[in-house]
């Protein structure tokens, strides 16, 4: 019970709060020390592999102790600060609103007409080059923002929490959380394949990749079950996204936005604009390729009720396994 209790709590603290746009948000700290650590480890060791190795474990152990640390000794003498800032850390790593207000602004500004506007609003959300995207490829950017991002910014996060809680209660949620939001945030500052960083971010990269696996792809059959009441098929959400997320650059990226396609019946995917440079992905889905502000409505619709069944099934999934453990 007071796992659900838990992510109740942070689900109503993020619809009611949002993420805070401050510098000094946690995460954005934490990025900002990810770079002085980076010059420093540079200065030490090199440009390499272990040099990488060494930035990723002296940012992420550290963070990962003192989330459990800070929650273990609150813990003390009552269990009702332990609870309050387990959820306050888990908080501070979830990004369901502001996942969702993002392209509630691209929605809107395409909605007035104003494509200078969502373009501009779309360039905040994603690394593409936005300033010649057509209506219906702002819509696609933000469609494909909301679907890879689902995992990234929401169900990881809970799903590391579930793992830490049932490892160690309140302050291994905590943990569980902060663990994934660090290796999340270091990919953003390291995970590029590019001379810079194609050495020294290799941990970075593929910590990322392994954190986000099991979930991506829970986060997939979610999707599918949701999808009937954004009109999609769940079968055919399920084969869209199983077939077409493998296709993607990404061991995990891919299947988020291939579900989103199958379950609005769209068409994601395909040529995209990058500063200097022209990615050819593959396609996603089959359906309807001219996209419009009322997709991006389906989408974020989707995106809400994705993330609170996520929610049920990690609570569902606690309850059995406490079930389990009271037989043994």
């Amino acid at each position: 019970m007071e796992f659900a209790l838990l992510l109740f709590f942070v689900f109503l603290l993020d619809a009611l709060l949002g993420d805070p746009q401050t510098r000094f948000h946690p995460v954005a700290l934490f990025g900002c020390l990810a770079g002085k650590v980076e010059t420093l480890c540079r200065k030490c060791f090199g440009n390499g592999i272990v040099s990488g190795v060494i930035a990723w474990s002296c940012l992420t152990v550290p963070a990962v102790l003192l989330a459990w640390g800070a929650v273990k000794f609150a813990g003390q003498w009552d269990e009702l600060p332990a609870f309050l800032l387990a959820g306050i850390l888990l908080y501070f790593t979830v990004a369901l609103k502001s996942l969702t207000d993002h392209a509630e602004r691209i929605r809107e500004a395409l909605e007035r007409g104003d494509l200078p506007e969502a373009r501009r609003a779309l360039s905040m959300i994603v690394s593409r080059d936005t300033e010649k995207l057509s209506a219906s490829d702002v819509a696609r950017g933000a469609i494909e923002s909301l679907g890879e991002n689902l995992t990234d910014a929401v169900t990881s996060a809970f799903f590391w929490a579930f793992l830490g809680y049932l490892a160690g209660g309140l302050p291994g949620a905590a943990a569980g959380a902060v663990f994934l939001r660090a290796i999340n945030t270091l990919d953003a500052c390291w995970g590029y394949r590019n001379e810079r960083y194609l050495l020294f971010g290799r941990m970075a990269a593929r910590a990322d990749d392994a954190v986000h696996c099991l979930p991506a792809r829970l986060t997939l059959l979610v999707i599918a079950v949701v999808s009937p009441l954004t009109g999609g098929n769940p079968l055919q959400t399920l084969k869209t996204g199983l077939r077409d997320g493998a296709s993607h650059p990404s061991p995990n990226s891919g299947y988020g936005m291939a579900a989103f396609a199958g379950a609005l019946d769209l068409r994601l995917g395909g040529p995209t604009v990058y500063p200097g440079e022209v990615e050819n992905y593959p396609y996603w889905g089959t359906g309807r390729a001219s996209l419009t502000p009322e997709d991006i409505r389906r989408a974020e619709h989707l995106t809400r009720i994705s993330g609170f069944l996520f929610l049920l099934f990690l609570a569902g999934m606690h309850g059995v396994w406490q079930t389990v453990c009271s037989l043994w």
